[in-house]
C-alpha cells in the first residue's frame, strides 16, 4: 500500500484526487489544507509520496517544497506539484527542486493514473 499526502486548500480538488487514487490503487491518504500544516504532519504520517498544490494561503506550495528539501530525511521525497499554472518559468524552477513531476489541474484521471505508473512504480503493485 502506498501512503499519499494530498497538500491542498481546495477541498474539491482533494476530493477529486482522492476518488482517482483510490479507484486505482491500493493507497492510503492524508489530507493537508496547507504547506505549514503539511510540514508538520509528514514526519509523523511518512508519507511514500506528496502531491502539493502551488498555490495555497498560509505557506505556498514553492516555500513548502522548499522546507521539504531543506530537511535530509525528506530531501528525496517524490513531490508532484499540482496547479492550475503551466508557465515555463515557474514549472522550470519546480523541476529545480527535484519535484517527480507536475501536474496541471483540471485533473485528467487517465493521465494521472498512467504518469503514476511511470513515475512511481510502487503505483503499480496495485
Amino acid at each position: 500500500m502506498v501512503k499519499v499526502m494530498i497538500v491542498d486548500d481546495s477541498e474539491d480538488s482533494r476530493i477529486l484526487l482522492k476518488k482517482i487514487l483510490m479507484s486505482s490503487f491500493k493507497v492510503e491518504i492524508v489530507e493537508s489544507v496547507n504547506g505549514k500544516e503539511a510540514l508538520n504532519m509528514i514526519p509523523i504520517h511518512k508519507p511514500d509520496i506528496v502531491f502539493l498544490d502551488y498555490e495555497m494561503p498560509v505557506m505556498d506550495g514553492k516555500e513548502t517544497l522548499k522546507s521539504i528539501r531543506a530537511n535530509p530525511g525528506f530531501k528525496k521525497l517524490p513531490v508532484i506539484i499540482i496547479s492550475s499554472h503551466s508557465e515555463a518559468e515557474v514549472v522550470k524552477e519546480l523541476l529545480s527542486y527535484k519535484i517527480a513531476t507536475y501536474l496541471v489541474k483540471p485533473f485528467n484521471p487517465e493521465y494521472i493514473v498512467k504518469i503514476l505508473k511511470v513515475v512511481f512504480p510502487k503505483f503499480n503493485d496495485k
